[in-house]
């Protein structure tokens, strides 16, 4: 409790010090013009600092094995290549702002209905809106994962590094968002073509960011993810 307690108070610490750094208008999107607003930016800054905590408190310490199951939708997803970036609330603030702008165009898509099996022998499908992809999946040496993408077809689309943090049941998923959105263009035919490209303008204000969905445990694993997939 002891430890807690400290825990939590360093992270308050952190927090106001870094919020002086942050214009709070522009990190949340919401304006700050006059007081009746204070109260939806106390809700941004509670938001990323309650991404900031579990940040801190998720483990990338897993092998793939500990993922294998079935996984659902449960919202976007951010994060950075430079770890240290979410180690601050500014940095937290910075990807719960960007998930916050990212809502809307995943539901666009469909992907809030996305869903994402992994086969204990680390084949994987997942279905994201109409877009059905799978391969497989590796951890590196470096701690992060690979992703092998091959179409319906079979067809080789590439391999994607991933970023993942596990905490229970709950899993963040996230890709390097300029080669992922490559491969969803690929597969998407003239499908939202527009909203993707949307998508691409908004994350290229952000250097090093990754793309992808919180997800919660659903279902086992099974022995190989095609045995699922539809």
């Amino acid at each position: 409790m002891k430890k807690t307690i400290i825990c939590t108070l360093m992270v308050l610490a952190m927090f106001f010090g870094e919020a002086q750094a942050f214009d709070l208008k522009d990190l949340f999107g919401k304006s700050n013009t006059t007081t009746e607003t204070s109260d939806d930016n106390s809700d941004g800054i509670l938001g990323a600092l309650g991404s900031f905590i579990g940040n801190m408190t998720a483990n990338k310490n897993f092998t793939v094995d500990d993922i294998a199951g079935v996984w659902a939708y449960s919202a976007p997803a951010v994060s950075f290549k430079s770890e240290s970036a979410l180690k601050n609330v500014g940095g937290a603030a910075a990807a719960t702002a960007v998930e916050n702008k990212l809502a809307p165009y995943y539901k666009t898509l469909g992907f809030t209905r996305t869903t994402l099996t992994i086969g204990k022998d680390h084949t994987f499908s997942m279905k994201m809106g109409i877009i059905p992809l799978k391969g497989t999946v590796e951890k590196t040496d470096d701690g992060s994962l690979e992703f092998t993408f091959t179409g319906i077809t079979g067809k080789s689309l590439g391999k994607v590094d991933a970023v993942a943090t596990k905490s229970g049941n709950n899993l963040n998923l996230t890709f390097d968002a300029t080669k992922f959105i490559n491969i969803l263009t690929s597969v998407a035919g003239k499908l939202n073509i527009s909203t993707l490209n949307t998508i691409t303008s908004l994350l290229n204000g952000y250097d090093g960011i990754y793309m992808g969905f919180r997800l919660k445990r659903s279902g086992d694993a099974p022995e190989t993810a095609s045995s699922t997939s539809k």
